[in-house]
């Protein structure tokens, strides 16, 4: 039987928030993903070059051409190793396509997102402990330690951890968006964020009324300051209201 292995993290707030770390499966599937576009991406040039150098004859042009693909083959397999992981980690707020089909996120011990020198240094060590024979060098530390850290994310200081998946109709119940809002652009949260607005706004229906208003009311005064800029900033919505119509935002 599979044990769930969490990190707690203590808002400022003093609300307890409990994230679910990414188990070897997970992580294993998310990478499998990720190699398999690259795969897909380093067959499709290698098969043009294949093509290409075939059609290609003595004409001295054609030959420049097949060696100009061979080089760009060659800057994608290095890329595939050293660039494709970080570049999207780092872009995409610790996701990579892999991680995101599969709802995994990087964060630091923290719970802050990662930073690009966290995200460089998560990744000085996958060639050692993700890629190969020498994975199992990160499948063994993942297993072991508290957190399920590999090699890099001990590096680093991240730790990748499961995102709660939401359940979206939760907010058709506060109705269609008022007339006089004007739509703002998307809010960036961290993770610790997001997933406290949104445990919030899954369980609402359970909670007593007093604890849901008084949480409610924690919860918007934690994330108003985010809203700065945007007509969130002088809305009059009760808490409650306002955290479903900043939900839409994020």
């Amino acid at each position: 039987m599979t044990t769930t292995r969490t990190a707690d993290l203590e808002l400022p707030e003093e609300i307890e928030l409990q994230l679910e770390v990414a188990n070897v499966g997970s992580r294993t599937l998310a990478i499998l993903a990720d190699l398999g576009i690259c795969g897909t991406l380093l067959l499709s040039v290698y098969l043009l070059t294949t093509l290409f150098a075939q059609a290609a004859g003595d004409s001295e042009v054609t030959r420049i051409g097949s060696h100009l693909l061979t080089i760009v083959l060659l800057v994608l397999i290095f890329a595939a190793q050293w660039v494709y992981f970080g570049v999207f980690e780092w872009l995409w707020n610790g996701q990579t396509p892999g991680k995101r089909l599969l709802h995994l996120r990087v964060i630091k011990v923290d719970g802050t997102p990662v930073s690009w020198i966290d995200v460089m240094l998560r990744n000085l060590s996958r060639p050692i402990d993700a890629f190969g024979p020498m994975g199992l060098i990160g499948l063994l530390m993942i297993f072991v330690t508290p957190r399920a850290q590999r090699l890099g994310d001990l590096m680093g200081r991240t730790l990748v951890i499961h995102e709660t998946p939401i359940d979206w109709s939760i907010f058709d119940e506060a109705g269609a968006e008022p007339a006089s809002l004007v739509t703002a652009p998307s809010i960036r949260l961290t993770s610790a964020q997001w997933e406290l607005l949104h445990r919030f706004l899954n369980r609402r229906p359970e909670l007593p009324r007093d604890v849901r208003t008084r949480l409610a009311s924690s919860v918007y005064a934690s994330l108003k300051p985010l809203a700065l800029g945007t007509d969130l900033e002088l809305s009059k919505l009760e808490p409650e209201e306002w955290l479903v119509e900043f939900a839409r935002r994020t």
